[in-house]
């Protein structure tokens, strides 16, 4: 079920994932290589995990959401949830926030669901598509690859513009809502 929609969402959707991956791996600098590997690699399943989750409890609402009496005005709304992620995304790229936090599992668990809620409203759209489910995979194994690249690279970097990361989420969110007004509506 790989199709180039599914996979742009899950590019769009791991990138904010991935941001985050990457400033978890500039603050565990001090710890050892095999630390690090432990760290990343649980980084890397916890956000790939909460990606596919919430992609498929979204897709179990998108489907009742789709067969009620308001199921005309369904894609409209996915349409804005869309654009309103990436509005979201791209004003957050903005910000120069830096808060401390110690990333042990409880922190992480947030941040994974944290990151992952847009996937719950990505999630609606894929409604009516059969096996939803595997789009859900889908986007879990591309959110743990680039979450694992970008928590790799801090290997490499020290600082790294996960602000254009962000934007070129937005961007991706905005191309998928006008492609849904444009098919349904134009």
């Amino acid at each position: 079920m790989f199709s180039l929609e599914t996979t742009l969402l899950g590019v769009a959707l791991a990138l904010d994932a991935a941001a985050v991956s990457f400033a978890i791996g500039i603050m565990n600098f001090d710890l050892s290589k095999s630390e690090k590997i432990k760290r990343g690699l649980m980084v890397c399943a916890l956000f790939g995990f909460f990606q596919f989750l919430m992609i498929w409890l979204g897709s179990i609402g998108g489907y009742f959401l789709s067969f009620s009496n308001y199921g005309y005005l369904f894609q409209l709304i996915v349409a804005l949830i869309f654009f309103a992620i990436g509005m979201s995304i791209l004003q957050s790229s903005f910000k120069k926030e830096q808060d401390h936090i110690e990333w042990d599992i409880i922190p992480m668990l947030l941040l994974a669901l944290a990151t992952s809620i847009d996937a719950l409203a990505s999630g609606v759209s894929m409604g009516t598509l059969p096996l939803a489910y595997l789009s859900g995979m889908e986007i879990g194994l591309i959110t743990f690859f680039i979450c694992g690249l970008a928590f790799v690279t801090t290997n490499f970097l020290k600082s790294f513009p996960t602000a254009w990361l962000l934007r070129i989420a937005s961007g991706i969110f905005f191309f998928m809502s006008g492609r849904i007004l444009m098919d349904y509506y134009l």
